[in-house]
């Protein structure tokens, strides 16, 4: 039997900060561009509806998940899955940065970003309470998982999330540009695909890593543009469940339309078994004893 093909849509764009309303106006263009070209998914950067470096703005332009603001969203979504990046305020009143997974006139999901870098000029930690899940979801493109930006830069969260059965991993980020480096074609990361700068070299070298390991395609949204002094580089790609990029933007706002065939992640499943040769009671294991010996329990 035929397995479906579907066809996706990274939207690079450059939110401007703090304006929710331009940015919603903007989404909706290209969420409606990528629709009139038969794509299924719109996948929207980290924080796409606020832009980055919001600092004290976090509490101002913060969303339930329930506002009224999503309403022309959910609406679009009955048209095309919708996936946008947010602040969202619980009724804690902590404040996560989120991503919303829209479709059919709902919510379907939401993954709240679990590692907060606070290093060098990012400081999340500042302002975000921390996710605490890592959860798949089924959508009409399969099962799918979300991790946010800095979330790939730690090795679990993608083996969870092939684990709990997806099929499509989505990487929205807000990546700056750090240190510059050669082109590095000979990485293999595909054909004319260029970095130009440390950040990239490392992005699309886990990317290339959690695809190869989870048999597992990514599809991979940065924003572009600048936020107070921080510039974005871009490079929004397609990776298949090899672990090698089929498609790359470079710093210019737009759309990478690409097509998601369920069947390489069967072929690619089949001729190399990883995902299903997983040790999970090993790895639970291990990570207790570890998990225990840090804390000071070493019996």
């Amino acid at each position: 039997m035929a397995l479906p093909v579907h066809t996706l849509a990274a939207c690079q764009l450059n939110p401007r900060l703090g304006d929710l309303q331009a940015n919603l106006e903007r989404h909706l263009q290209l969420a409606t561009e990528a629709a009139d070209a038969g794509c299924a998914l719109a996948l929207f950067p980290e924080l796409s509806l606020t832009g980055y470096a919001l600092r004290d703005q976090v509490h101002e332009v913060a969303l339930a998940a329930d506002d009224a603001f999503f309403a022309p969203l959910l609406e679009i979504s009955r048209r095309i899955d919708v996936c946008v990046g947010f602040v969202e305020v619980s009724a804690a009143c902590l404040y996560y940065n989120s991503q919303a997974y829209l479709s059919g006139g709902q919510v379907v999901h939401i993954h709240r970003k679990l590692f907060l870098p606070t290093y060098g000029l990012l400081e999340e930690k500042r302002f975000f309470a921390k996710g605490e899940s890592i959860r798949a979801f089924d959508t009409r493109l399969g099962r799918v998982g979300i991790l946010v930006c800095n979330d790939w830069w730690h090795a679990a969260g993608a083996m969870v999330l092939a684990q709990d059965g997806a099929t499509l991993l989505l990487a929205p980020a807000d990546s700056p540009s750090r240190g510059l480096t050669a082109d590095c074609a000979e990485f293999g990361f595909g054909p004319g695909i260029r970095v130009d700068n440390e950040n990239a070299r490392v992005w699309y070298s886990l990317l290339a890593f959690h695809a190869k390991a989870q048999s597992t395609p990514i599809l991979f949204c940065n924003r572009t543009g600048f936020d107070d002094g921080l510039g974005f580089w871009g490079g929004s790609s397609w990776w298949n469940p090899g672990g090698v990029c089929q498609a790359a933007l470079g710093a210019e706002e737009g759309l990478l339309v690409v097509e998601h065939d369920l069947d390489t992640v069967r072929r690619e499943r089949i001729y190399s078994p990883l995902l299903r040769d997983e040790e999970l009671d090993l790895m639970i294991r291990e990570l207790t004893r570890v998990r225990d010996r840090r804390n000071g329990n070493l019996l």
